[in-house]
């Protein structure tokens, strides 16, 4: 018999966020700070829905908030290279 096992809400980029509220994806880009200021100043309407934030190991990780409700999560993580 398989048992349905909810995930749980204190792991991830976000460990302290609700999952409902936390991104999926998370974009790459050299610099998480230019990024989210451009997605707030490109005029769609987007709100800061997390802050820039070290989440360990150099990982950088902030999110936007679409008019849509969408989150779009941004990540600078220095053991990847962006292609």
């Amino acid at each position: 018999m398989l048992a349905l096992v909810p995930a749980a809400t204190n792991s991830g980029l976000s460990p302290d966020s609700d999952p409902d509220e936390a991104a999926l994806t998370y974009w790459g880009v050299d610099d998480v700070t230019i990024a989210v200021d451009d997605a707030l100043s490109a005029g769609a309407g987007a709100s800061e829905h997390g802050p820039v934030s070290d989440v360990g190991d150099g990982v950088i990780t902030a999110c936007v908030k679409a008019p849509s409700g969408s989150i779009v999560g941004f990540i600078r993580n220095p053991h990847f290279t962006l292609t």
